[in-house]
Order: C-alpha cells, then sequence, then structure tokens
C-alpha cells in the first residue's frame, strides 16, 4: 500500500498508546484500515476485532477518516457473522461508510503495482518473461458458469434500457465492438438476479470496484476504447483463446458493468451523437 498510495501511513504500534486504532491511513481518500490475520479463524474473535477497532478508531481518530477498511486474511471470503456485523455498523455510523478488504483486494492491489515495486517488496528479481494463462477470476468462475448455463433460455425481447445506445457512442467504439457488447445486454438481468441471490451481499460491490479499477488503469495505458475492452475480457479471462461461450460470458459481465456505469463514461446530460459534428467540422 505504501508503494502504490503516496498518501498512504504505515501505522505501527507504539508501547501503552497502540495504534490508535489504526493500522494504516490513506490521508487524501480518508480511509482508515483496521486489520485482522488471525492464523485459525474464529468468528466470534473477528466480530470482537471489529468492534473494538471501530470503537477504538472512532474515539481516538474521529476527525481523521470518512471510510472505514476491515482488512482480513479469511480466503474463502467474509464470514456472513461478520457481515452482518458490519452492515450494522454501517447503518448505525452514518455518514461514516465501510469497505471489506480482503484476498481479491490484495491481488488487485499487487498486480497493478510495476515489476520494480513488487521487487523491491519481495526483495527478489522477477523472472518475467510474456506468458500464455488461461486463469480467469476466481470470483467470476461460478458467475461464467452459471451463464453459459441460461445462454441456452432464449432471451427476453426487453429493450435495451437507456441511456444504453447514448453511452456506446459516447465511449466512441467501432460497430464491432458495439454490437458484440449489445447482444449480451439481454443477461444484466440474469446477472443482477445472480448476485442477489448470493450469499455475500458485498460480492456484487467487490466485483464492481475491482472492474472499475481494472478500467482506470487500462484508460490511462490505451486511448482506443475497443483495445480497452479486448484487455477487460483478458482480465476476465486469461489470454489464451478460449470458446465462443466462455467469450461471450465476458462480454456479458462485461456489459453488465458498462450498463450499471461502473466502467466508461456515461454522456453528459442531453449528449446525442447526431448533435456532434463530423470530423473536420
Amino acid at each position: 500500500m505504501s508503494s502504490k498510495y503516496p498518501d498512504f501511513v504505515n501505522v505501527r504500534t507504539a508501547g501503552r498508546l497502540g495504534d490508535l486504532g489504526s493500522d494504516g491511513l490513506r490521508l487524501h481518500d480518508r480511509k482508515l484500515y483496521a486489520c485482522y490475520g488471525p492464523e485459525v479463524f474464529n468468528a466470534e474473535r473477528v466480530a470482537h476485532k471489529f468492534e473494538s477497532d471501530l470503537t477504538k478508531a472512532a474515539h481516538e481518530r474521529k476527525d481523521q477518516f470518512d471510510t472505514f477498511v476491515f482488512v482480513h486474511n479469511d480466503l474463502r471470503g467474509i464470514h456472513p457473522e461478520v457481515s452482518a456485523l458490519i452492515a450494522t455498523a454501517a447503518a448505525s455510523h452514518s455518514p461514516t461508510t465501510f469497505e471489506i478488504f480482503g484476498f481479491t483486494r490484495f491481488r488487485d492491489e499487487l498486480v497493478q503495482l510495476t515489476k520494480v515495486q513488487v521487487e523491491d517488496i519481495l526483495k527478489f528479481e522477477l523472472p518475467v518473461r510474456d506468458l500464455g494463462y488461461q486463469l480467469p477470476l476466481e470470483e467470476l468462475i461460478p458467475l461464467l458458469e452459471h451463464l453459459a448455463k441460461v445462454r441456452n433460455i432464449a432471451p427476453t425481447q426487453e429493450p435495451v434500457p437507456r441511456p444504453s445506445q447514448n453511452k456506446l457512442n459516447f465511449a466512441r467504439f467501432t460497430s464491432d465492438t458495439q454490437e458484440e457488447l449489445r447482444r449480451e445486454f439481454h443477461l444484466g438481468a440474469e446477472i443482477e438476479r445472480y448476485y442477489e441471490s448470493g450469499l455475500n451481499p458485498r460480492e456484487r460491490d467487490e466485483v464492481a470496484l475491482a472492474f472499475n479499477e481494472e478500467f482506470l488503469r487500462l484508460r490511462s495505458e490505451h486511448s482506443n476504447p475497443d483495445d480497452i475492452v479486448f484487455h477487460l475480457e483478458q482480465y476476465v479471462l486469461g489470454n489464451v483463446p478460449v470458446s465462443i461461450r466462455q467469450r461471450r460470458g465476458a462480454q456479458a459481465v462485461i456489459g453488465f458493468f458498462f450498463q450499471t456505469c461502473d466502467i466508461f463514461d456515461n454522456p453528459p446530460l442531453g449528449w446525442s451523437a447526431s448533435l456532434q459534428p463530423e470530423d473536420g467540422q
């Protein structure tokens, strides 16, 4: 975090003073990080740790943060009891917002570092070379498998919700990319139902945040919006050839987050492609 964010403050404990309820602070984003990484997971102890850190932070650092980020090391995700505790805290501590920082967030933060930064953290040189990889995002595998099944069901004839076409035009996609995304928009309702019926109520938000961060990174590197979509597909599936069904599943996921405004900008109010001057005018 210190390598990636210049405003990150790595807080250490100091005798009886402790850490004043924080293991780290983002000064500009006003985020406070509270970490708990036991060797053996225990829901009751995690809940106690969360409540203890939140109470201490609210008392000792009440004017230093707007978002409380609970960092954990459970590879399986947040425990249901802990997720309920966090949801209750979010409702009772408004306007403070809450975030969960688990394995996927660690991964997403790490892969955005440069090779030099990663080598500095690990203290050895990485033998990096271009490789083919078929490593779809772990948290999207069940969704992609689900979409592969429901694709056999005839799509609904519901019209594409606005401002889809305007946003497609505003993004400056080629007609081919527009058609590929638009063809999968009808699965958006199915993806929404998938997340609503899941055990983790924050799963959709966590995936959306990761998509948004990857989109912003890609936009800083690529000026062509079609190239951004291409690399988002690789972000979902890996960079080796996949089946048409897998690729369309990835396009449906990208189209869903496009529709929910987590990636690509919305056109300004009143914007219309028909009102824009032609090139050279």
